[in-house]
């Protein structure tokens, strides 16, 4: 229990903590590092630490690390690549982005139904269970609203609007062939018990997302309501009537100059 908590849950704890100081600018390069270090003991934690169950989520951030930096890196290209005001790059950026999506993508499906699944102490790591199912889920979701949210709100954007509505299509494509062929490690009733399980915890969300904004915009409107009407202010007095004047003569003085 003790090393568990020095050689991961400490350095799991650091993470935040290096993302807040580097970007509330009180320690950029220190956070940084801080965080960093975390991230690396935490992947490092199924040989510090092997006798603990939590190191699973050790082994799945190292068995993700490669597709999710490549994935990282061609959503940059994408985005910065097209028409943006501020760090723009190379157009050949969003060609290069979307190749290197693509292979990230990819490389996750042949995680599910090649040898590349993440194993875990002789099985499936129970966090890849959990990621995959939630990953193809949830971005099929955020890809479609904001596909729709481009079509709806934006100017000239229907070509952005559609790239996103194809890779929406993509990924519920790959969901949905998951659901029914069976992976290397993983047959397609699992994945289907997996994927109910991450479209509730998402709607779940949702919801309570919703239900907070709803209730903080109730209690503002009612908290509004209770107040009186403002009075109206008394007319101003002759000394500040005066004050103003002699203000604005030591301001607009000078027509007998011209």
């Amino acid at each position: 229990m003790v090393e568990a908590a020095i050689w991961f849950w400490l350095p799991l704890i650091l993470v935040p903590i290096g993302f807040w100081l580097a970007i509330s600018g009180r320690g950029e390069k220190g956070g940084k590092i801080l965080a960093g270090l975390g991230l690396i003991l935490v992947m490092a934690s199924p040989w510090t630490v092997p006798s603990s169950d939590s190191t699973a989520a050790g082994h799945l951030l190292l068995a993700i690390l490669g597709p999710t930096l490549l994935l990282a890196y061609g959503l940059h290209g994408m985005i910065f690549g097209g028409e943006v005001p501020v760090g723009k790059l190379d157009n050949s950026a969003r060609w290069s982005g979307a190749l290197a999506v693509g292979s990230s993508i990819f490389f996750m499906g042949m995680m599910h139904w090649s040898t590349f699944t993440p194993i875990w102490r002789g099985q499936v790591n129970p966090y890849w269970m959990v990621f995959w199912p939630t990953f193809l889920m949830f971005g099929t979701s955020l890809c479609s609203a904001a596909g729709v949210a481009l079509t709806g709100f934006g100017d000239d954007r229907n070509k952005e609007a559609t790239n996103l509505i194809l890779a929406s299509i993509i990924l519920a494509a790959i969901a949905l062939a998951a659901m029914f062929i069976d992976g290397s490690n993983t047959s397609a009733g699992e994945f289907r018990n997996h994927l109910w399980s991450a479209a509730a915890d998402i709607l779940g969300t949702v919801a309570g997302a919703g239900a907070a904004i709803a209730t903080f915009a109730i209690v503002i409107w009612a908290y509004e309501r209770s107040l009186p009407d403002p009075e109206n202010s008394p007319p101003p007095s002759d000394e500040e009537i005066k004050h103003v004047v002699s203000l604005a003569d030591a301001h607009l003085d000078g027509g007998e100059e011209e």
